[in-house]
């Protein structure tokens, strides 16, 4: 890897964390050239200003977790397997990326302005697409009923688990149980799993 590829890659790591962290206004470009370790005259030579630099990670945040939603959903599996392995995964990501979970809920308070600018919806829109040529596969081989609000499965696989994470913390206090523990994770991931599978399949 070349050594400028290198720097935009600390650039856009420093970035992701303080857009997690203090969205898009409240981030400094002086804090990220900090946490990445180069000059601050490198972010303007490479991303041209703070708002560049965020539709750059705004692109990159969604490419990966899209990136990933569509590996799981084309791997050599029945419909059913593929459906629990997509849940599983998106609880997992989720778990391993809190920065992704808080850069969605800055965008949200933003209206999602700054997403419509960004290539986001395109790639997150794919793997969409292989979700439902998996709903229709199952459907096809008739183990998915034929009446599937395609849609509203979308919503539901999406909000179930990014929900758990967005609310953890409040939901952690007001139930006096740490769901930032992993088996509390994955019970809630059964759970949902369950949920999906008992509305889609016959």
């Amino acid at each position: 890897m070349k050594k400028s590829d290198i720097t935009k890659q600390k650039i856009l790591q420093a970035a992701e964390q303080a857009f997690a962290e203090k969205g898009l206004y409240g981030a400094r470009v002086d804090g990220i050239s900090e946490l990445a370790g180069v000059n601050k005259r490198m972010i303007y030579a490479y991303f041209g200003n703070k708002k560049e630099l965020y539709m750059a990670v705004l692109d990159m945040v969604y490419g990966r977790i899209a990136e990933r939603e569509q590996a799981v959903l084309s791997q050599d599996a029945d419909c059913v397997e593929l459906i629990k392995k997509y849940i599983d995964s998106s609880f997992f990501y989720l778990y391993e990326n809190q920065t992704f979970v808080k850069i969605v809920l800055w965008e949200n308070l933003n209206e999602a302005k700054y997403l419509k600018e960004s290539v986001g919806k395109q790639t997150k829109t794919a793997s969409f697409d292989v979700l439902r040529s998996v709903m229709r596969k199952g459907v096809e081989q008739g183990v998915f009923r034929d009446d599937i609000d395609e849609d509203e499965l979308i919503i539901s696989t999406q909000m179930m688990s990014y929900s758990y994470f967005s609310n953890i913390y409040t939901m952690t206090y007001m139930m006096d149980k740490d769901f930032f523990c992993e088996d509390e994770m994955k019970k809630r991931c059964a759970h949902i799993t369950d949920m999906i599978l008992r509305y889609i399949m016959k």
